[in-house]
């Protein structure tokens, strides 16, 4: 579960790097994705209906407006949405952006799909071609001045898992996708490129990995951290080595990486954390397991039955300590949810009016559960979200 829609886990630690010397940089060809289909990390957004034609249950058309960006400055505070319409058209429906309602448009577009075929789809099963990216130049507010600029957009004329009150708009539901997109291939992996519109910066881009057909996820594992989303200037895991993201052209059109030559990136516990934590490393004969959790996270509580069967198997060399982040109100639940499911081990309360001072912020925790393995010196040696605990359980049962 993910307390934050596109958060990342690990890490504002202590890292340290061996001989972090430059090897060599790389270039790397971004290519533009043609269908949503091709892009990963992307956000889809519910937008505001403007104006709905609907008489005896029967919807003919929705004016709906995507607010891609609103400027507070006096010149520009009168710049309007972008006006989509969403139409029934005999056995079609149509998305159409049209200067009738857009004058400063340079081209128009319209989609048809089968209403039949619209009313199945879901965020599941669209089909791959179905969702086209769309390049509009739309005014922005810059240095208090109107000027046009690019926007690549993704339109949704199906349900995305919100129901709308007004039953009208069910039957016309428009959803979109904004901001900039690129793919890139390096080696056997896969790059995916997002940030939030044209006109935002490059620090807030977020780049994905795919190795193997699987995205990567926010995880430790023997020494190296993978993140399932990298910023710039970040380090990179690819092909169990490392990378650092320099930048992007200005084209979008090339990424420059950098090897790293360090063959490990140590994540540590924060030292006042290990202070904290030092009773329970004193009986750890290597690690002590750190379980993040919280009243809120079904999955975490979903889990404990297995967490406790692994605690009964390794007690005796691994001490377990979970940490609960919560409201402080629900830290007396917490520890009847714990005896509920006879869990024996201790556990420490971060409390989320006080994040952040916690333990839980400083290791960017942003998922849950999320089950890590220290060493007693404060080296991170393995962390994983609930879907890893299978791959835990092997580790500290090797040789069992």
């Amino acid at each position: 579960m993910k307390l934050h829609s596109y958060s990342l886990i690990i890490i504002l630690l202590t890292c340290s790097f061996a001989a972090m010397a430059q090897d060599r940089n790389i270039t790397i060809d971004i290519n533009t994705p043609e269908f949503y289909n091709n892009t990963k990390g992307r956000s889809i957004s519910i937008i505001k209906e403007k104006e709905i034609w609907c008489a005896n249950g029967r919807t003919d058309s929705v004016l709906w407006e995507v607010n891609y960006g609103k400027s507070k400055e006096p010149a520009c505070k009168d710049i309007p949405g972008l006006q989509v319409l969403a139409k029934r058209d005999g056995a079609q429906v149509k998305v159409c952006i049209l200067k009738r309602y857009n004058p400063f448009l340079e081209k128009e577009e319209v989609l048809s799909y089968p209403y039949d075929s619209v009313r199945k789809w879901n965020k599941k099963n669209w089909p791959e071609d179905a969702i086209p990216r769309l390049v509009f130049k739309l005014p922005y507010c810059i240095g208090n001045a109107v000027t046009l600029q690019s926007m690549e957009m993704y339109f949704f004329p199906f349900f995305i898992g919100v129901d709308y009150n007004n039953p009208c708009l069910n039957e016309l539901p428009l959803s979109v996708s904004l901001g900039r997109s690129g793919v890139a291939e390096f080696g056997d992996a896969v790059l995916f490129f997002n940030k939030p519109g044209y006109m935002h910066p490059d620090d807030k881009v977020v780049v994905k990995v795919k190795e193997n057909g699987v995205l990567q996820d926010d995880r430790t594992s023997d020494g190296l951290i993978y993140k399932s989303g990298y910023r710039m200037k970040d380090t990179l895991v690819i092909g169990g080595k490392l990378f650092r993201i320099d930048s992007i052209g200005s084209q979008w059109d090339k990424a420059y990486l950098r090897r790293l030559t360090a063959e490990k990136r140590i994540a540590k516990l924060p030292e006042r954390h290990m202070r904290t934590l030092a009773p329970y490393f004193e009986q750890a004969k290597e690690y002590v397991l750190l379980d993040f959790w919280g009243t809120w996270c079904a999955p975490c509580i979903a889990g404990m039955p297995k967490l406790r069967a692994l605690h009964d198997k390794v007690k005796s060399e691994v001490p377990f300590v979970s940490v609960c982040f919560d409201e402080p109100k629900n830290f007396a639940k917490a520890k009847e949810i714990f005896a509920e499911n006879r869990l024996s081990w201790p556990q420490v309360f971060n409390s989320t009016a006080e994040r952040e001072s916690t333990l839980t912020k400083d290791l960017s925790i942003t998922t849950f559960p999320t089950y890590m393995l220290v060493k007693k010196n404060g080296d991170i040696f393995y962390s994983t979200s609930g879907d890893g605990f299978d791959e835990l359980s092997g580790l500290l049962l090797k040789g069992k």
